[in-house]
């Protein structure tokens, strides 16, 4: 993270950001230097911020034509790191304690998910581009990992236990889990293995390892191979399992263990998206009740 020249102030975010693994750093290092520079310009010490301060850099962010959830983002990391200094009596206040968290509409957000025929196509087609686009292909569109999770995956982390093909996964928070690997999916899964008893699972063209970005271009070259126009990541395909296992009616139990979810709000609000929610609204019975008395 670059110095904002206050070293009191980077120290402290290092120490915070030496709370998270990698990739999570990497994501909150691009939120802080944005509200220590607001500091700078404005000669405020980021250690002395009040209340008043993080909301008029909040509504800075907002003007600048990022999305709600952006700016949710950019206060999460900033409330976080205060909250972890008032804690420890680095700061005599805490800034962000009564600042509204900016509110973040999901069902307006646009969360790309992919159609029954789409994810048939973007099967398809992985399987014709090699094993490890196809083993990203079923790992994320059949068994909800998300990049980081399929980028860290080894050769060890496959298994059986009773009987069941299973991959260990480390998931959000560093948690482990065992995931078990579906029948249509464990060919895929042992093309990418290719007899190996040690390495990274998913390799690319040159044997090296992946990280979540490769991912995320194999992904998108599958796509685009598939002639799916719209931008698709990686989580466009975890949400495809979401979607499509609460539309085939799979009980919201199992789906959100599935996908891991800590609350079914979380599997419900960001997971149930598709036009066939549209067309179960119950508006269209009500209105159709109502009408025939009408007619």
């Amino acid at each position: 993270m670059p110095s904002s020249g206050n070293a009191a102030w980077d120290e402290l975010a290092a120490w915070w950001l030496s709370r998270y693994k990698p990739s999570t750093q990497q994501t909150y290092a691009t939120y802080l230097p944005r509200w220590s520079r607001w500091c700078a310009d404005r000669r405020i010490d980021p250690l002395a911020a009040r209340r008043a301060d993080v909301e008029l850099w909040l509504r800075a962010v907002a003007d600048s034509g990022l999305s709600r959830a952006s700016v949710a983002a950019h206060y999460d990391a900033v409330a976080s790191l205060y909250r972890l200094a008032y804690e420890e009596e680095l700061v005599a206040a805490n800034p962000c304690a009564r600042v509204t968290r900016p509110k973040i509409q999901r069902e307006l957000q646009r969360r790309e998910v992919l159609t029954v025929l789409e994810y048939a196509a973007f099967l398809t087609t992985a399987r014709t581009l090699g094993p490890s686009h196809h083993a990203i292909a079923v790992l994320g569109g059949m068994m909800g990992l998300r990049a980081t999770e399929m980028a860290t995956l080894t050769v060890p982390s496959f298994g059986t236990v009773r009987g069941y093909a299973t991959l260990t996964v480390l998931g959000k928070g560093d948690k482990p889990a065992r995931v078990p690997v579906p029948i249509p999916a464990l060919g895929a899964v042992q093309a990418a293995i290719d007899g190996r008893t040690a390495g990274p699972l998913l390799r690319t063209r040159s044997g090296a390892g992946m990280d979540r970005r490769t991912v995320y271009r194999y992904v998108a070259a599958t796509a685009r191979a598939a002639g799916i126009t719209r931008p698709i990541g990686p989580h466009a395909l975890r949400r495809t399992v979401g979607t499509v296992g609460l539309n085939q009616g799979i009980p919201l139990r199992d789906v959100q263990r599935l996908l891991r979810h800590a609350r079914p709000e979380t599997t419900l609000g960001s997971y149930d998206i598709t036009g066939e929610a549209l067309e179960r609204h119950a508006s269209h019975q009500v209105a159709g009740f109502l009408a025939g008395w009408a007619g």
